[in-house]
């Protein structure tokens, strides 16, 4: 039997496991599935994870990044409605306004430890 692996988990590492799980259960509007004091996970749907981490290096806001953590919603009112709520949290920065691209409507926003979250229309 052949294995062939599917990417199910994104994992971010970050520096206070309790303010990114309060942000992202925010965010997210859910609890978590799995939470211990240096890893929490929540939901991606079907088996794949989003989850936290805190034993790992910790991250610095000034080390560019390559990787995004990306939310795809239905339409790019949606991506338009969205941003105008994450623009006035505290806990997020918005690194790029909305704008049209050649996949639809996007904006990225940083969170505390500076990892990119780019909320987009679904492909």
């Amino acid at each position: 039997m052949t294995l062939a692996p599917q990417p199910n988990l994104q994992l971010l590492y970050v520096t206070d496991i309790p303010r990114s799980t309060a942000l992202y259960r925010r965010l997210f509007a859910a609890d978590p599935v799995f939470v211990s004091p240096r890893y929490v996970a929540f939901s991606a749907g079907g088996e794949a994870l989003f989850a936290l981490w805190s034993g790992g290096d910790a991250p610095h806001a000034d080390v560019p990044r390559f990787v995004e953590a990306g939310i795809m919603l239905p339409s790019g009112e949606a991506v338009d409605q969205l941003y105008q709520v994450w623009r006035d949290n505290p806990d997020l920065s918005i690194a790029q306004p909305p704008r049209s691209e050649v996949f639809g409507r996007t904006f990225v926003a940083l969170d505390p430890d500076g990892h990119q979250i780019r909320v987009c229309q679904r492909d």
